[in-house]
């Protein structure tokens, strides 16, 4: 009889401490104990282990029963305050005084080690009188009752407060089941106290393992499910076993009395068959019996996405997207609020961020956006994992704590329980945010496997919502665009307006100060030329000097004047042209021969090459003249003392040049200072001149000589008025290295009045 008691106790002993080994090999592989509480319930594990290996080590002979039962009871104490310290952790309860529980532990712990092992030599007896009598071990009883229920009172309130408070929905779930595992282990510790021990750490077993895993997984199955299924199973089983003992009851006596000879197998047989007929019915019954007592409010996933997908697929504006998609699901989860985040990415040197801004969907307030860091741990788990996000998670997974206070901030004002991320291929393009059930109930697996496949189906039509959401946007671009075009068009065309405006009045002004001071200048001349002929004068070297250099000076003026004229006519297309067959070769030798004086003064080298073979043209002998007049005075002024001029003439083949009957290009090329690139087609403008003008000379073939500007512009009108072309080329700017220029003139054999 010892060795049967023995062998039983060990036996549960090595069975206990074996499952007590696997569900902390477990909770360590999944946790690694990075949590408090997590830690806690590997200690709460080995301490049950010790407690369960206890009887063991009493059969084996290594501790006698005086050890072992204050080992027993200060194993049960810790484990009551293991227990209720886990309680406060896994209800998020916050207690005022927190110290106060620790005091209490240590003064229970010390009173049952004081008294529990005799420290201080106790007597056995007490108190002893007539009806009772007070012992150690009463005394011993007494404290750990005492503390025990005054432990186990504290976790009910926190149960009680839990259920009364307005807590997240996945804490009163935790609730349920962390109230049924205080069941059992309270169960067991009374097994302990009647001194039914190995009954007691048998039923600590499955206490122990259900808190263990309320601690270990983030989230328990929906308890109230679980409470059908077991509803459902006791009802059936009732039934059934209703119908078999009616059919044992009823079927031999009806055998018996219409039939000689029992068989007790064919009844048997009957009764099987009776009841597998019944069966169908009788699931149906248990189901409304179940109904009944516990109704269930589910709903079909397959009709919500039929009608989420039909309902959504041809939205393209973003806040109706947000309303519609966002009311089909609190339709069918019955949801408090929800939202759609449109989420646009912002890169940055830092890291870039994800802009999250709200589609109005059943909240009353618009949202205000909110910027997540991409390398932030919120926005890593919605780009990386793209899965669910409970509210609780970023306030008590430690992976989320270093996220800014203000994204933790923002996510707890919105006041939702669960987020879903959408992505459009590898880009997160949205996210799901919904509030609270209206049942209180936490968001269970079958809701997120749900809206996982909702938010995909979101994805297409946010996708299509956001290109119709930019495309306006480019449209809107594209008006204000056109609008500011429009706008600067018609300032320009005030512009050009004002500015031909302008140009009309100078040409005025020229044209008549020209021909206003022309006839002074031509009496001038005259009086000056007969006063040059005066031989008294002429006697005169002092005076005959006097007299040369203010013909010289109304000669210049004169050469000004008629300029002017001429950009006048030009400017008001009014120049008239007198064509004939002119010779280019006599034309050129006429202007050249007078700058002989100029060139022999600085020493400047003119050549002429080709001219002889150039054909006759039609043209206006006087007007060309001035073409070539001002491009070689041109060539001679900004060539430096000692340069060279080469004049080469070409004949053009007809066709080319667009010149259908072909002509003859002239091409006046010096060793000059240059021009620079950007002014190549300003130099042929009216009154433009290179250089600051007051560092010019005043000589007309001076080096840099200064002038008004007219030339070029006059032998390009004149050119463009022959039907022919005038344009200049050069490598550049440069006084030090002066790398010339070369002016090309093309004029056309015939010209076409």
């Amino acid at each position: 009889m010892i060795m049967m008691s023995i062998q039983f106790t060990d036996i549960l002993a090595v069975a206990g401490a074996f499952l007590y080994l696997i569900t902390l090999g477990v909770a360590i592989k999944l946790t690694g104990l990075r949590e408090n509480k997590q830690r806690l319930l590997a200690l709460f594990l080995v301490i049950g282990l010790v407690t369960s290996l206890l009887p063991l080590t009493h059969s084996l002979g290594w501790l006698s029963n005086e050890l072992l039962q204050p080992i027993e009871w200060l194993c049960i104490i810790l484990l009551t305050i293991i227990f209720y310290l886990l309680s406060r952790m896994v209800l998020q309860f916050k207690s005022e005084r927190p110290w106060l529980v620790y005091v209490l532990s240590a003064g229970w712990i010390a009173a049952l080690v004081v008294v529990g092992f005799n420290l201080i030599r106790l007597r056995e007896v007490l108190l002893k009188a007539t009806d009772w009598v007070i012992t150690r071990q009463t005394l011993t009883l007494a404290i750990l009752l005492i503390g025990w229920a005054c432990f186990l009172i504290g976790i009910a309130g926190m149960l009680v407060h839990v259920s009364r408070k307005p807590i997240a929905p996945i804490v009163k779930n935790r609730a349920h089941y962390w109230s049924l595992a205080l069941a059992i282990i309270a169960g067991s510790d009374i097994l302990f106290w009647v001194s039914m021990d190995s009954w007691g750490g048998v039923l600590r077993w499955p206490g122990m393992l259900l808190a263990a895993a309320i601690i270990v997984r983030p989230y328990m199955p929906d308890i109230r499910r679980i409470e059908r299924q077991v509803l459902n199973y006791m009802v059936m089983f009732t039934l059934t076993a209703i119908v078999l003992l009616a059919g044992l009851l009823l079927v031999p006596p009806i055998f018996e009395r219409f039939r000689e000879g029992y068989n007790p197998t064919l009844a048997g047989a009957v009764v099987a068959v009776f009841l597998a007929a019944l069966l169908g019915p009788l699931w149906v019954l248990s189901q409304k019996i179940v109904q009944r007592i516990l109704p269930a409010k589910g709903y079909d996933p397959n009709r919500i996405l039929r009608e989420y997908s039909q309902s959504i697929s041809n939205i393209l504006d973003p806040e109706l997207l947000a309303t519609v998609a966002v009311g089909l699901i609190s339709e069918a989860i019955e949801i408090q609020r929800g939202y759609l985040f449109l989420v646009d990415y912002e890169p940055e040197d830092s890291g870039g961020n994800y802009r999250l801004r709200g589609a109005k969907g059943m909240g009353e307030d618009q949202p205000e956006p909110c910027l997540l860091k991409a390398n932030g741990p919120i926005a890593t788990y919605f780009r990386q994992d793209r899965k669910p996000l409970r509210q609780t998670d970023i306030e008590l997974e430690p992976r989320f704590q270093p996220a800014l206070a203000e994204e933790q901030s923002w996510l707890a004002n919105l006041g939702v329980d669960v987020y879903m991320p959408i992505y459009t291929k590898d880009e997160w393009v949205g996210l799901i945010a919904l509030g609270p059930k209206l049942s209180g109930l936490p968001y269970f697996d079958d809701d997120l496997a749900l809206l996982a496949i909702l938010a995909d189906q979101t994805a297409v039509a946010l996708q299509n919502a956001r290109l119709v959401e930019s495309l306006m946007r480019l449209n809107n671009d594209f008006r204000r665009a056109y609008a500011a075009m429009e706008q600067a068009n018609r300032h320009l065309k005030q512009v050009n307006v004002q500015l031909e405006n302008l140009d009309r009045t100078k040409s005025d002004f020229i044209s008549v100060a020209s021909h206003e001071l022309r006839t002074p200048l031509t009496v001038m001349r005259g009086y000056n030329e007969m006063l040059l002929e005066d031989p008294a004068i002429n006697g005169n070297a002092f005076h005959a000097k006097l007299l040369n250099g203010i013909y010289s000076g109304i000669m210049r003026l004169h050469e000004i004047v008629n300029s002017m004229l001429d950009i006048a006519s030009i400017d008001t297309r009014s120049l008239e042209l007198k064509v004939e067959p002119i010779s280019i070769h006599m034309l050129i030798h006429m202007v050249i021969s007078g700058f002989k004086e100029s060139l022999e003064e600085r020493h400047l080298t003119l050549e002429a090459e080709g001219l002889r073979d150039l054909p006759e043209i039609d043209g206006d002998p006087e007007a060309l003249k001035k073409v070539f007049y001002h491009v070689v005075i041109n060539a001679i002024k900004y060539t430096p003392d000692g340069g060279k001029i080469n004049i080469t003439g070409l004949t053009v083949s007809p066709g080319q040049m667009n010149l259908p009957d072909g002509g003859v290009e002239v091409i006046v090329a010096d060793t000059g200072i240059g021009i620079a690139p950007e002014y190549l087609d300003l130099i042929f403008t009216k009154f433009y001149q290179t250089g600051e003008l007051a560092l010019h000379s005043t000589g007309r073939t001076k080096f840099k000589g200064a002038g008004p500007g007219l030339g070029l512009a006059i032998a390009r009108g004149i050119v463009e008025a022959h039907r022919g072309k005038i344009w200049a080329e050069s490598p550049g700017h440069d006084e030090d290295k002066c790398p010339g220029s070369q002016f090309h003139v093309v004029l056309p054999l015939r010209v076409k009045q």
